[in-house]
């Protein structure tokens, strides 16, 4: 049984729904449109109004009466009462044709169409029957008012017009066939004035009401047209400042990774020179030997330096792939010491200090060294005359470890101090860093869990001091190989790089196949005969993307685990294929040995 609440709701949407159709209204300008919706229910009242009350009418007086009680020589006949029928059908009619034309959007079309059929009912009907009955007509009254809200002043007149007109006409018919009946007014058209009176006087107030209702109209269409101009303008004017501010942090960036990256050829090509050593004449090679050797651990450090600008670009736009791993900090700066000092010029004095005991840190070994580089950079700077720049290590508190990097450089203001991580906010002159590197380093350590404090006086240094917090131990970079061969699918569309690759890690122990792209790779996968032991997998290749890949191969070898190597790793934070948990993430670049240790604990991994 239906509840009483269900049909109240049932109802309530009803009416929700036929309001809505009826405000739905294909009409542009605000007023009309208002006006249309409530002339639509005027339509369909006098439409269905108009012939129920003759039906009632008729119903209920005597038709001969009717049909003989005119004024003139047409009474006794039945043209009368065909004028009178004709004309309420026509005005019913013209009622629901303004209601299909407002459907359609035509809102002024139908309110004209029936003014214009009243008053040309009006005028016939009067001219056939006279106005000794029908001199306080209400429908006339309503269609001036319905002329002058929903058209205007014009058509407001216009009904004025036609409603004299048909007056002037009822009053010609009583005037040349006088009813029998007394005269109150004796002369030619004696009623007129009167009614020309009455009706002028509605004509006036509805004109200067009108008149006062569509100025106000008007004018707050005007403010509301005038308000969208101001908020396109201002939306306008707002995107240009963005698009300008967008550009000079483009242009500064740009400049200042082009100056990073200068850097970091200038010191691949000072180790590069090294090897004229190799032509000067000498006995003994040993120290040529070890000095190419160096040469050769500084070019490694500096294309590490130039994948951390990279990777500076890729933490700016939050894109990259953060791998933490525990590593000593005292052995990370020895280690660092050849790419600081070829970074500074020869009037710096770099001094490194690390204590004996190892001091352990769970960071990412290469946003560790961009924050270093950084650092110095910024050290370096700083001391345009020359001066010392010390890095330094050591235990701080309880459980933190606190690495500075000072100078006795022009050193800054406490506003610069203030200011020192907002993103491309900068001292430099143009051209000369990207604004980035502290807001970079502070990014980095507060995310590891750490803090960083700038401690500057004017004329005197700088010092910075960045504070991670201490793990236990240092783990194993390289893990122990497995004493099997391990199969691996190989799949990069850098050839070089795959060669490098595959290269490596056949001398490791791993036998290999190797793809080009994923075509390849699903031809190969169509042909082999057992999965592999470990995928390796280009995230970003012409014709098919790793996750896409992955996903196909899963389809054979569901089980499979697989690492996806990329500068950056699209949908990172996405689920999906990217994020399966077989999978492992490598961002490039990486030396070949880190990629065959990485293999190894997969398998290992995956083993157990």
């Amino acid at each position: 049984m239906i509840s009483r609440s269900a049909v109240a709701s049932g109802g309530g949407g009803l009416a929700k729904r036929a309001l809505a159709w009826f405000a739905t209204i294909p009409v542009d300008d605000p007023v009309d449109r208002s006006n249309a919706f409530f002339m639509q229910f005027f339509f369909a009242f006098y439409g269905c109004m108009q012939p129920l009350n003759k039906l009632y009418i008729l119903s209920h007086a005597n038709l001969h009466l009717l049909m003989t009680s005119h004024s003139h020589e047409l009474r006794g006949t039945s043209i009368p009462f065909i004028v009178d029928l004709a004309t309420d059908v026509a005005m019913s009619a013209s009622a629901w044709i303004g209601f299909y034309l407002i459907r359609r959007g035509l809102f002024r079309q139908a309110v004209k169409q029936f003014l214009s059929v009243i008053i040309v009912s009006a005028v016939v009907y009067f001219a056939v029957t006279g106005i000794t009955d029908t001199r306080d007509d209400s429908i006339f009254f309503v269609a001036m008012i319905i002329a002058g809200l929903m058209l205007g002043r014009r058509a407001l007149w216009y009904v004025y017009g036609g409603v004299l007109l048909a007056y002037f006409a009822g009053m010609t018919v009583e005037t040349l066939f006088p009813p029998p009946l007394p005269q109150v007014l004796v002369g030619l058209y004696a009623g007129l004035p009167g009614t020309m009176y009455a009706y002028i006087a509605v004509a006036i107030v509805l004109d200067r009401s009108v008149q006062s209702l569509r100025k106000s109209y008007e004018q707050v269409n005007r403010q509301h047209q005038q308000l969208q101009r101001e908020i396109a303008e201002r939306e306008q004017a707002r995107e240009q400042l963005l698009h300008a501010q967008k550009m000079d942090a483009v242009g500064k960036l740009a400049s200042g990774i082009a100056h990073d990256i200068h850097n970091v050829l200038g010191i691949i090509l000072g180790f590069a020179r090294t090897r004229q050593r190799l032509d000067e004449p000498q006995d003994d090679l040993a120290p040529v030997a070890q000095e190419l050797a160096d040469a050769l651990e500084g070019t490694e450090l500096a294309a590490r330096r130039g994948a951390a600008v990279c990777r500076k670009l890729l933490n700016f736009s939050r894109r990259s792939v953060t791998l933490t791993e525990t590593f000593d900090v005292a052995e990370a700066l020895r280690e660092l010491r050849p790419l600081l000092q070829q970074l500074l010029p020869p009037n710096i004095r770099l001094e490194i200090k690390t204590p004996d005991q190892p001091l352990p840190i769970h960071f990412d070994r290469n946003q560790f060294e961009l924050a270093l580089l950084n650092l110095v950079t910024n050290a370096r700077d700083a001391m345009q005359e020359g001066g010392v720049c010390v890095v330094g290590a050591e235990p701080y508190g309880d459980g933190q470890i606190e690495i500075a990097i000072r100078d006795n450089g022009s050193g800054m203001s406490a506003e610069a101090v203030q200011r020192a991580f907002e993103p491309f906010f900068t001292t430099k002159p143009v051209g000369v860093g990207t604004g980035l590197g502290l807001s970079v380093v502070y990014d980095l350590v507060q995310r590891a869990g750490g803090d960083v404090i700038i401690d500057s006086t004017p004329g005197f240094g700088t010092a910075v001091k960045i504070r991670l917090p201490r793990t236990d131990s240092v783990t194993a970079q390289m893990p122990e190989q497995s004493p099997a061969s391990l199969r691996v699918w190989l799949i990069d569309d850098d050839d070089d790089l795959r060669t490098l690759l595959s290269s490596a890690l056949a001398q490791g122990g791993c036998v290999v196949e190797a793809a080009a792209n994923g075509t390849q790779a699903m031809q190969q996968l169509a042909q082999s005969s057992a999965p592999p032991e470990v995928l390796i997998c280009d995230h970003r290749m012409p014709d098919m993307d790793g996750s896409t890949l992955l996903a196909h191969i899963r389809e054979r070898y569901p089980a499979v685990p697989a690492i996806l190597i990329s500068a950056y790793l699209e949908g990172d934070t996405d689920g999906g294929e990217v994020n399966h948990a077989l999978n492992e993430r490598l961002p490039k670049p990486f030396a070949p040995e880190t990629l065959l240790a990485r293999v190894q604990q997969v398998a290992q991994r995956h083993a157990m």
